[in-house]
């Protein structure tokens, strides 16, 4: 009986992975406050699970630059994952030029993934994303592809990225936003949602938890607003790694509940002995 309570009580203790993940849209230089973010970045990464979305200049700039070199490196040395960006102009962008801005980003900084921004919600549009999905995975074999229509998208849409973003905007429309039906049968690793203009830690909280309502597996939320909402860290970044940390995987609740199930039907059955 003591084993048992042991095992219980040392699942209960250990820790878990997350069930959340960080997905940041990285748009600040690494230069003054930019570098300070990006060095605040890789020293969270060993705590919290967390994807970087890299954006030189609307895509991997005409030159590489030896000032991201050096933070891409440090983040990924320090366990984060690194996404380069691309737009798309809703499936309207030649997709030459899209296939050859990806390569350019592999080339120079050696990245993990492709972040499709401005991708399409209509289904007419879903043979452009999946040429670039299957040009991708046959040149680029292992990518991790976040796709950011940034709205809801027909199911169909899961087959062209890992990921899909289907919120992006400010915390005063996050308040009323639905999920589709569809997206509770899949996992919630499927699904990110960014989120700005959120004031405080206060509404920050609250608005992972709506996440975590929403199904979601990754997020990202933020007090910057205007034209460019994603040019710094939020003020209350620590609190919100916390925060995205403390959310344990399904899997090591069930194992808990389970210790204690077996924990519970052992006491059961001495009682009935002694009985």
């Amino acid at each position: 009986m003591r084993t048992l309570a042991a095992t219980a009580l040392l699942m209960l203790a250990a820790p878990s992975a997350s069930a959340l993940e960080l997905l940041v849209p990285a748009y600040f230089y690494p230069e003054g406050q930019g570098a300070t973010d990006w060095q605040t970045l890789a020293s969270s990464a060993p705590e919290v699970r967390i994807t970087a979305i890299l954006n030189p200049h609307n895509g991997p700039g005409d030159a590489p630059d030896p000032l991201y070199s050096d933070v891409v490196d440090a983040f990924r040395a320090a366990g984060g994952r690194v996404i380069g960006y691309v737009y798309t102009g809703y499936g309207k962008r030649d997709i030459g030029v899209v296939r050859a801005e990806i390569d350019t980003f592999y080339a120079r900084y050696g990245i993990d993934g492709i972040f499709i921004d401005e991708m399409s919600s209509r289904a007419s549009d879903l043979g452009y994303y999946t040429a670039l999905h299957d040009y991708i995975g046959a040149v680029h074999a292992g990518s991790h592809i976040v796709g950011n229509p940034g709205t809801q998208v027909p199911e169909a849409y899961l087959s062209v990225a890992d990921v899909l973003v289907t919120f992006e905007s400010p915390a005063a429309e996050y308040a009323g936003y639905v999920a589709d039906d569809w997206t509770a049968i899949h996992d919630a690793a499927r699904f990110a949602h960014l989120v700005y203009d959120v004031a405080d830690a206060d509404a920050m909280q609250a608005a992972v938890d709506s996440a975590l309502r929403h199904g979601v597996g990754a997020l990202y939320v933020t007090d910057d607003r205007g034209a460019n909402p994603w040019d710094r860290l939020p003020s209350y970044w620590a609190a919100e790694t916390a925060r995205v940390a403390a959310v344990p995987e399904p899997s090591a609740w069930a194992g808990f509940a389970a210790g204690l199930g077996l924990l519970a039907a052992r006491l059961r059955r001495l009682a009935h002995r002694g009985a």
